[in-house]
Parts: structure tokens; C-alpha cells; sequence
């Protein structure tokens, strides 16, 4: 991308958007209405299309049976585990209870939060570059791989995308207005708290707001009501900062995850595949490199030339757009990087809070060209190389090779009322496929669940208790036909867990259905 037309280009983006150069607030005319509603209709469609054939997976397990548990319960199991997901259990709570928990019900709520997203992202880049940067903003987000990943998982990773945008976009309207008053700043204050309860690591969007409001201003009044706003946030989020400490050990495996290995930051964190994770850090070395040389020239007191444009703003009181980008996109992950050196406090789901800003650069990156066709290409490449990825993600083993869902459908089309069930007790929890049960309950229905001890709505834990074959052989006394669900691990023989107790009490093997991570056993006598 050529740097010679960037100062013609902003000047263009600027003149097509319809900002004054005032300082007053731009007002969106109802072009820029309609574009936004239908981005955000668009990136819910795309996050929603096929969000149901993936099998759930253990995550997600996580948030179904914590979500469907009784009220009193699920603060109970807050006060052990899980507490930094607790909101966002108990908003799903009330959404099971409204629609349901099939794959496309649960799923379609991260998908309406990355369509909020985009119409953030747009209003974000309508402000600060222009309508046509705001479109391919909002569409380089809707396609962006770990955008399409979170809007298909039943998590809170999409919300806090939406609440970390568009706490952006309130913060950029306070400064566009200079705000002084406490009370306007108390929007931006309980949208911090919000942000933080749905998912705490969004409370790193503070260090690159810090960053945004010192590149526009040095008026200390309004640098003490933003800080007093800050403040008044994380005070209200504490307790949850207080729970999420005493439970901090809940994530002392991501230490041996892999989770801050070079692959995992520089391609699955946003990109998902090496080819689109090439072009655009291509896209994003350019424009750093471009700013780089602006920044030097702006010390040395140089003229102004083309380059310089890209750290001006394009109105009185608002940041530029590439401050506003790169902050939101770096500064998160650097930080929680950072700390990752003390405590293993890293993996890259938790950076999906900071896509807005990966789609704001990628969007600057692409319209730097001074021809419009040229813009257009990039936009098609950065979409084409996303399609794999997209594709990929919608296959039925997507979520961890997980086939959950495939397992379940045996049980539906072959087990009778009042056959047992027995489940591979031996993997770690979140693999076991007695989750199979809690997030597909309809295949099971009429089933015997003889080995449950005590079921995960009554632990202060996420699963169930419960008791090996041995202990309980007594409630086999009058069963005939046994379904046994094995986990298989890859390339390995499925685990024998189960089978020679069961033996003992005089069951065979009749048949058995063999999946991507599991083998279905049907053992009668």
C-alpha cells in the first residue's frame, strides 16, 4: 500500500463522512442508520448461520448446566468456582428460560452480541474516519475469524466485545463534547462495571482509554473526571475482582496450555489461519511502520507530509483513528501478557474483547490507498482468506474434536426406556461424555443414570458426582441392556473404563458406534 495518497485519502474520509469541524457531536445522517443496522444485522446472520451443527464442548458445557441450575444454586456454585462468569450464567439463565437450550438458542445470544459489536465498530469508525472506513470496519469485523468463532460459542466473549466497543464509542462522545461533569461520566462508569462483570479482563480497556484521552487532551480536569469515573467502575466491580482472586486457581492449567506460544498470539487469537494472519500483519506492519515515520517527523518538527495525517485527528476533541485502533488492539494483550510472568493468566479466548480494535486498524489499513479499487481488493482478500476458517468452524468436530452431539444421536436411535447409561469417568471433567447428557438431555430420556452419586446442580462444583460400577453393582440387579460411552483419545484405542466391571456382572459387548473422540459401546445379558 502506497503512502503518497494517504493525506488526499483521510481528506476524502473526511469530506464523505459529513463531520464538521467544530467540535460539536457528529450526527449520523439516515444513511449511516440504515448501514449501521444492517452491519449488525449482517455479522448476527453470519455468527448465527450454521452456529447449531458444531457439537458443544466442554466450555460451553460449563456454561449450559451452570446456566439451567436452580437460582440459589448458581450462586452457591459463584462462591467456589466461576464466579468472573457468574453474570453472564445468570443472564443465560433467564434466556434458557425464555427460548430454550438447543445448540442454535444458546448460540444465537453471542450472535445478537457480535451484531451489536458491528454497529458498534461502525459508529466508532463513522466518528473517527469517515462512512466508508465505517464499512469496511464493520465488515472486516463481522468476518474476522475469532468474531465468527465467539459468535457461535456459548460464552461471554462476544459480550464483552460489544461492552469494550462500545465503552469506546461513549468515551469518544465524552471527549467530542469535553465533558467536565461528573454526571455524563457516570454512563462510562457503570458501563465499565458491566463490561467487568461479564467478563473481568475487559477492565484492561482502562489502559487504552488512558492512552487514547492523554493523545487528545492534557486539560487535568477532565483527565481527574475520567479517572474519578475509573475508579467508581472498579469500585463497583470489587467484589467480583475479590471472588475472581480467591478463585484463581481455577486457571493455574493455562501454565502448561501452550497458550502464549507464537502461533497461538500471532494467528488462533484473531486470525484462526496462517494465510489470513499473514496478510494481515502484512496490513498492520504497514501502517505501523507509516505512523513510526509520522511520529518521528512530528518531533523533529519536520513539515507536514502526507504520513503526518495519520496521527491527526479529523475534528476538534477527537482522537485519531489509529490511536484509537492500535490502543484497543495492543494494549490489552501486552498487559495481560505481562502479568501472564507472574501468574498464568493467559489464553487467547480471553483477548477476543479486543477484535473492534483489530477490525479498526485492519480498516485503516485497507482504505490508505489513494485508489478506491485498491481498497476493494483488500477488503476481498481479507474476506477470502477468513472463508476456510469460517467454513471449518461450522463442521460438526469444530469445538475441540468434540462429538458430544454425535454420541448423543446413537443413544436416540438405539437405546430403549430403562437401559442403563455408564460414562468414562477416567478423562478430565470437561471431556467426559456424561457432559453428552446435560447438553443433549432429550437422547437420554428414559435412560438410567445408575453410577450418579450426587448431580452437579447440588455440588459447589461444575459436574457431577459419582460412583464406580463396583459400588453400585446392586442397581444393575435388573437391567439387561448397558450403554457404555467411552472416551477415545486421538490416535489411541478408546478407554476400557467400565467394561471389565461390567463383564463381572455378566454383560457383553453387542455392538459398538466408534466417533471422533468416542466409541459408543451397547453391552447385554
Amino acid at each position: 500500500m502506497c503512502c503518497e495518497g494517504v493525506h488526499t485519502v483521510l481528506d476524502s474520509k473526511l469530506s464523505s463522512s459529513g463531520t464538521r469541524l467544530t467540535g460539536q457531536v457528529v450526527r449520523y445522517d439516515r444513511r449511516s442508520l440504515i448501514t449501521a443496522g444492517a452491519l449488525g444485522l449482517f455479522a448476527t446472520l453470519l455468527s448465527a448461520a450454521g452456529s447449531w451443527i458444531p457439537s458443544f464442548w466442554g466450555d460451553e458445557a460449563a456454561s449450559i448446566m451452570s446456566a439451567q441450575r436452580p437460582l440459589s444454586s448458581l450462586f452457591m456454585m459463584t462462591g467456589h468456582v466461576d464466579a468472573v462468569h457468574g453474570t453472564y450464567y445468570l443472564l443465560l439463565h433467564f434466556w434458557i428460560n425464555l427460548f430454550g437450550a438447543s445448540p442454535f438458542s444458546v448460540r444465537f445470544l453471542p450472535a445478537l452480541a457480535v451484531g451489536m459489536a458491528a454497529v458498534g465498530v461502525f459508529v466508532l469508525a463513522r466518528r473517527l474516519g469517515g462512512y466508508r472506513v465505517a464499512v469496511f470496519a464493520g465488515l472486516i469485523f463481522a468476518f474476522l475469524p475469532r468474531v465468527t468463532y465467539m459468535g457461535e460459542e456459548t460464552r461471554s466473549y462476544a459480550l464483552s466485545a460489544a461492552c469494550a466497543v462500545w465503552l469506546t464509542v461513549v468515551l469518544v462522545r465524552l471527549l467530542e463534547r469535553q465533558e467536565h461533569r461528573i454526571l455524563p461520566w457516570a454512563g462510562y462508569a457503570v458501563l465499565l462495571a458491566l463490561a467487568g462483570y461479564l467478563f473481568l479482563f475487559t477492565l484492561l480497556m482502562l489502559a487504552a482509554h488512558a492512552v487514547i484521552l492523554l493523545a487528545v487532551t492534557r486539560d487535568r480536569r477532565m483527565l481527574r473526571t475520567w479517572f474519578l469515573a475509573s475508579v467508581a467502575g472498579v469500585v463497583l466491580v470489587s467484589p467480583l475482582i475479590y471472588w475472581a482472586y480467591r478463585e484463581r486457581n481455577q486457571i493455574s492449567y493455562l501454565a502448561g496450555s501452550g497458550a502464549t506460544a507464537p502461533n497461538s498470539i500471532l494467528v488462533d487469537q484473531w486470525f484462526g489461519n496462517v494465510g489470513y494472519a499473514i496478510l494481515a500483519w502484512a496490513m498492520v506492519v504497514i501502517v505501523l511502520v507509516l505512523a513510526w515515520v509520522a511520529w518521528r517527523r512530528r518531533r523533529s518538527g519536520a513539515a507536514a507530509s502526507p504520513r503526518s495525517s495519520m496521527l491527526t485527528p479529523h475534528a476538534p476533541g477527537l482522537p485519531s483513528m489509529f490511536i484509537v485502533a492500535a490502543s484497543f488492539m495492543f494494549i490489552p494483550p501486552v498487559l495481560l501478557l505481562l502479568a501472564n510472568f507472574a501468574s498464568a493468566v493467559y489464553t487467547v479466548r480471553y483477548m477476543s474483547f479486543a477484535t473492534p480494535g483489530v477490525a479498526l486498524l485492519l480498516a485503516f489499513a485497507v482504505t490508505l490507498p489513494k485508489k478506491r479499487w485498491m481498497s476493494v481488493l483488500a477488503l476481498v482478500l481479507l474476506i477470502a482468506a477468513a472463508v476456510p476458517t469460517y467454513v471449518f468452524e461450522r463442521t460438526p468436530y469444530s469445538k475441540n474434536a468434540s462429538d458430544w452431539a454425535q454420541a448423543a444421536s446413537v443413544l436416540a436411535a438405539h437405546a430403549s426406556p430403562g437401559d442403563a447409561v455408564v460414562f468414562d469417568e477416567s478423562t478430565q471433567p470437561s471431556k467426559r461424555l456424561r457432559l453428552a447428557m446435560h447438553t443433549y438431555p432429550s437422547a437420554f430420556k428414559g435412560l438410567t443414570d445408575v453410577t450418579l452419586k450426587v448431580p452437579y446442580y447440588k455440588n459447589t462444583w461444575w459436574w457431577d458426582t459419582f460412583y464406580t460400577v463396583p459400588e453400585v453393582a446392586d442397581r444393575f440387579t435388573k437391567i439387561n441392556t448397558v450403554w457404555l460411552l467411552e472416551y477415545k483419545f486421538p490416535g489411541k484405542p478408546a478407554d476400557t473404563y467400565g467394561i471389565a466391571d461390567l463383564q463381572k456382572l455378566g454383560y457383553t459387548v453387542t455392538h459398538s458406534y466408534t466417533d471422533e473422540r468416542s466409541v459408543v459401546y451397547e453391552l447385554s445379558r
